[in-house]
């Protein structure tokens, strides 16, 4: 291994101890240049072991860098690896999807997610549920595709970090070893313009018929048996998200969803799991019928209030959590394209007081309205 490979892999998992640095970043109008240039190397690197070519790879590091410039401000400055791998992944299963990566003799009949797992797990040093998050899927696939894949390249995951590390080497002899940085902060300037742009022109267009429909609905209060509620409550801010995508809800919890279900993250517990058909068959719905569950995870000397709702038509308009005698609205998390499911969450922790209060009133209780502001499903506290 030559100086140079040694300098950008120290403490990779070809040393004895996985790769596993984190960036330390100065001030933070500065700190995507100083993460960018420490990075760029080990990110071409792990580029070149996904697309086969390391010209190709140069590309693939570059657009990943462009796609978290125009989102730095939104990054979590402890989670910045997470999402600058999630990018390049997701850039490469792309690529991948119009074309064939160029043939190897170890590893080039790989699917192009077979490849994926083993770069990340035998040259990034990642686990099988940190890998599960990049891909959206469960570890146990992640499991599945690193046993077929590595029966693929010879059963022989030594052999395979040793020509993982020939290939990263022989990338870094051809490609440029500076970063392209005024590229790639122009570039993310102008794509996190456009994103504005297309999100103001969005916004607007849902605002012109809500507008018309909350005009039509002002100061009728109707209401019907089926749980009708008066309008002008506000609904519940709603956000999109995709598969892995780590959202920290109040600070110290983070929850993100796969097409399995619910994961989530606490200081006492990390890497929980929610299934969608655990949740349906826990709270009794029936499989399709619109219903909800409510869970109380205990973080430090308050409890976090999130769950799940399934069997939704559409996303909900509005949750409403009571607790004792107030009430209070729950934010949405949902999959882009999501098949009528997702997660709520209040921002607002419950002390140990307030739930022993609310249990003796026969809470909490959890309610889902859909857009006609009729209540489609409500639930109490579950575990």
């Amino acid at each position: 291994m030559t100086p140079r490979l040694r300098d950008c892999v120290e403490g990779h998992p070809l040393h004895p101890q996985p790769y596993r640095r984190t960036v330390e970043v100065p001030h933070p109008h500065h700190d995507f240049a100083a993460y960018a240039h420490a990075s760029w190397p080990r990110l071409v690197a792990t580029a070149h072991l996904l697309s086969g070519d390391p010209r190709e790879a140069t590309e693939l590091v570059r657009n990943t860098l462009v796609r978290v410039r125009a989102r730095w401000r939104r990054i979590p400055r402890d989670d910045v690896d997470f999402h600058v791998r999630r990018s390049l992944v997701k850039g490469h299963l792309r690529r991948a999807r119009r074309r064939k990566a160029p043939p190897h003799e170890a590893w080039g009949a790989l699917s192009a997610r077979q490849r994926v797992v083993l770069v990340m797990l035998h040259w990034e040093g990642l686990g099988e549920v940190e890998i599960a998050q990049l891909l959206g899927c469960s570890a146990g696939a992640v499991r599945s595709r690193a046993r077929r894949g590595l029966a693929a390249c010879g059963g022989d995951p030594e052999q395979l970090r040793g020509l993982f590390a020939e290939a990263a080497e022989g990338a870094l002899g051809v490609v440029p070893f500076a970063v392209p940085l005024e590229t790639v902060e122009r570039r993310g300037r102008s794509l996190r313009r456009r994103r504005i742009g297309v999100a103001a022109a969005f916004c607007a267009l849902l605002l012109v018929p809500s507008a018309v429909f909350a005009f039509g609905r002002i100061g009728s209060g109707t209401a019907d048996g089926s749980g009708a509620r008066v309008a002008g409550v506000a609904s519940s801010p709603i956000r999109i998200v995709a598969p892995g995508e780590r959202v920290e809800t109040v600070p110290g919890v983070r929850v993100w969803l796969t097409a399995e279900g619910m994961h989530w993250s606490t200081p006492q517990r990390s890497n929980q799991f929610r299934g969608l058909s655990e949740d349906t068959a826990d709270d009794g719905a029936e499989r399709g019928k619109p219903s909800v569950s409510a869970l109380l995870e205990p973080v430090n000397s308050a409890y976090f209030m999130s769950g799940m709702y399934h069997g939704l038509s559409t996303d909900p308009s509005r949750v409403e959590v009571s607790v004792g005698g107030a009430t209070v609205t729950g934010t949405v998390l949902t999959l882009a394209g999501g098949p009528g499911w997702g997660v709520w969450y209040t921002r607002a922790p419950l002390s140990s007081a307030e739930l022993k209060a609310s249990v003796a009133a026969g809470g909490p209780t959890v309610t889902v309205y859909d857009a006609a502001g009729k209540a489609v499903a409500r639930s109490g506290a579950g575990g």
